[in-house]
């Protein structure tokens, strides 16, 4: 098993691979529903490219809109955030 080492007031300490990927998921969920929440302005489930404009997702919004009705709802988000993930993670090995 692969190992990562974090060292915490001086001291090293390995931490097996999955526990450190098992946080960063979890960190990436709660960035996601954080910037779903922000974005969402008018709070409708859906993001329109107005609300997206200027953030980072804009350039992102035409390969998250995947039913091409022009908005984004929480499940196409969430599947992109899931599908770029896997991405990540399968470029790290």
């Amino acid at each position: 098993m692969k190992k990562r080492y974090a060292v915490i007031a001086g001291i090293a300490i390995a931490i097996p691979f999955g526990t450190a990927l098992s946080i960063s998921q979890a960190t990436a969920a709660e960035t996601a529903s954080a910037s779903w929440a922000t974005m969402d302005a008018d709070a409708d489930g859906s993001l329109s490219p107005e609300e997206v404009a200027g953030t980072p997702w804009e350039a992102k919004f035409d390969e998250m809109d995947k039913n091409g009705d022009g908005k984004v709802d929480k499940d196409e988000f969430q599947r992109y955030m899931k599908d770029m993930q896997s991405s990540q993670e399968s470029e790290e090995q």
